[in-house]
């Protein structure tokens, strides 16, 4: 991704480029610093959360061979599980600080618990690095002590909604879950179908783990949809889309959605066949642009990612796309000490106020998802999305997409510390 000079500076009083890695002949006498990473290993996104520990080992694994951060060895410390549950997600990271003595924490990748833990982070003064991606995360719910190292919903709509009124239909119905990260999608996608000039017929709330698909998709009015936007994370994806394919719906209308829908599924199967996705970086390597594919086999190896997007024994299908948000927290991480002069929590200020200036962080190893934005008033990074479509069971790309850039609802660098 190129991000405009006119773009940046719409935004930017300047742009600073990530510090030089210093050579260090050893690690220094002080403590490791501990990342904490508030884990999900039961629950409806506990895929998505073993491969984010692998990825945050994979990046720490790294920075070691480097000599740490300014010195000093870099330690993950996972909480107990935090289920998938909110007021568990919230006390887990309590523990972290508390009794682990962590200094910065990776969140999970369930938007209700991100969303649960926010004050609290503010209450401990501790950075978090939130994982979900429903859009209040950044906003309404959000607050100085949190930074996101991936999208949000709200830029991947951003990024994707003109070319899918352009290419599939100006008449939409929208169908989700009544989950967080699914309501900020028929949300954001639905301001921005009515501001392009579209309709929305109808959306249509769902119960998560609904046994009944069927009744909601004979609410869907056929005669006036030209194409389908279906919110739900993979545990109804899995379920909603064979039902789709049975109640005939993926033969008569597109189906569009976000990537954090599929992205631990296997699509080489029917129900699949043809749908969209706005994703943020593709599944299969023979995809991936020119520029990227040196960073992609890095990144891929460090991992345990194949050139498929499989586990490296074929069995799983990895969330990749999902996992550079716990990868490059580390490498904001790494960028807010070396800047700050960060040595214990006395000094979190100092990182937070490091870190927030709108810069562009450059593709490399720190972040190989490619270029990025990452903007000081709501601390959310931005970067490529992408059109990918299954055909013949793969997912495909079909178009390369901007980075999403929307005005940001707050600006947390006038809140007191």
């Amino acid at each position: 991704m190129k991000i405009s000079r006119r773009r940046f500076l719409q935004y930017s009083a300047g742009t600073l480029a990530l510090s030089t890695v210093i050579g260090y002949a050893g690690f220094s006498q002080a403590r490791p610093i501990r990342i904490g990473h508030q884990l999900d290993t039961t629950g409806a996104v506990a895929a998505f959360a073993k491969w984010h520990n692998k990825a945050i080992d994979a990046a720490m694994k790294r920075l070691n061979e480097q000599k740490g951060i300014a010195g000093r060895a870099v330690e993950l410390v996972n909480s107990d599980d935090s289920q998938t549950n909110p007021n568990v997600g919230k006390e887990q990271f309590g523990k972290l600080v508390s009794q682990k003595n962590v200094d910065f924490v990776i969140g999970s990748v369930f938007s209700g618990t991100n969303i649960a833990t926010a004050p609290v982070a503010k209450e401990l003064k501790t950075v978090y690095f939130p994982q979900g991606i429903a859009t209040s995360i950044v906003g309404e719910s959000g607050n100085r002590y949190i930074f996101k190292s991936y999208h949000s919903v709200r830029a991947a709509v951003e990024a994707g909604y003109r070319w899918a009124l352009d290419n599939l239909g100006k008449r939409w119905t929208i169908i989700a879950s009544d989950l967080e990260f699914s309501q900020s999608q028929a949300q954001d996608f639905a301001a921005k179908v009515r501001e392009a000039g579209g309709q929305v017929i109808d959306t249509i709330i769902v119960p998560f783990r609904t046994p009944d698909f069927l009744s909601s998709l004979n609410k869907i009015n056929l005669a006036r949809t030209d194409a389908l936007y279906q919110a739900f994370n993979a545990v109804d994806t899995v379920r909603f889309m064979p039902a789709a394919l049975e109640f005939g719906l993926t033969k008569r209308v597109p189906v569009l959605g976000l990537i954090e829908g599929i992205d631990v599924l296997d699509v080489n199967t029917a129900p699949y066949e043809g749908t969209y996705y706005i994703t943020s970086y593709p599944r299969r390597s023979d995809q991936v642009a020119s520029d990227l594919t040196k960073l992609d086999t890095l990144y891929r190896e460090r991992v345990g990612i194949g050139a498929d997007g499989k586990s490296l024994d074929g069995k799983e299908v990895v969330p990749i796309a999902d996992l550079f948000g716990s990868w490059q927290a580390l490498s904001l991480i790494k960028l807010g000490i070396e800047q700050s002069n960060w040595q214990s929590a006395k000094d979190t200020p100092s990182f937070i106020q490091a870190l927030e200036v709108n810069r562009i962080l450059k593709a490399e190893e720190g972040f190989p998802q490619g270029e990025q934005f990452l903007r000081a008033q709501d601390h959310l990074s931005f970067h490529s999305h992408y059109i990918e479509r299954v055909e013949n069971g793969k997912l495909s790309v079909k178009t390369r997409l901007p980075e999403g850039l929307y005005t940001p609802s707050v600006d947390y660098t006038k809140e007191a510390f």
